[in-house]
């Protein structure tokens, strides 16, 4: 609770921190043990927002609400905002996995992942079960995954040797089965078994 008392010894910490007086600072915490708790929790709350903040404070400023904007500004400062993802490629990137270690962890062939990143691989062709493998090896939902594999799309080039005809048709990559793709690819007999069963 914010009282008339706890008010006049924020203000008197204030401007004793505006002179550089510690002694004061000290003085005000030892002097006041029935409101030292929500002094300290105002002194801390000060020190974890910017100093321009500090100078906009008003004396009658609920605590709670200090200490909700200083632990926004801390943790601002520690977490940095993370990038939206959108395509499998950037899950991938965001976990700083390379395609062989996705591939490898997986017991997938390269070839197959790379068609997941291409966005060649229809949804609708996975299982729950498979779904539920691709997910839990990035740590993200099935929901999180089937969306990006949805929003995944080959990075096209330009052949400047195509003619224009071709170009048009040209769409990327046709769609297939996960089992297709499994059964077309280079993995080992009891990884494409590890999938397909």
């Amino acid at each position: 609770m914010n009282t008339p008392e706890l008010q006049r010894l924020k203000m008197a910490w204030l401007t004793a921190k505006e002179v550089d007086d510690t002694q004061t600072q000290m003085r005000l915490l030892r002097d006041h043990p029935t409101e030292q708790e929500a002094l300290v929790d105002f002194i801390a709350a000060c020190h974890a927002i910017s100093r321009a903040d500090v100078e906009s404070i008003e004396p009658d400023a609920p605590l709670l609400a200090l200490t909700q904007r200083a632990c926004q500004s801390a943790l601002e400062r520690v977490f940095e905002p993370q990038p939206a993802i959108a395509t499998l490629s950037e899950l991938r990137k965001s976990r700083h996995l390379n395609k062989v270690e996705v591939a490898k962890g997986l017991h997938l062939g390269i070839d197959v992942w790379n068609k997941f990143e291409e966005g060649a691989i229809e949804l609708v062709s996975l299982s729950q079960r498979q779904l539920q493998r691709l997910a839990e090896f990035f740590q993200v939902s099935v929901e999180q995954f089937s969306t990006l594999l949805n929003h995944s799309q080959p990075a096209f080039t330009i052949n400047r040797r195509q003619t224009r005809d071709a170009a048009d048709n040209d769409q990327g990559p046709r769609k297939q089965s996960f089992a297709d793709a499994i059964n077309r690819s280079t993995m080992s007999k009891d990884d494409k078994q590890l999938w397909l069963d």
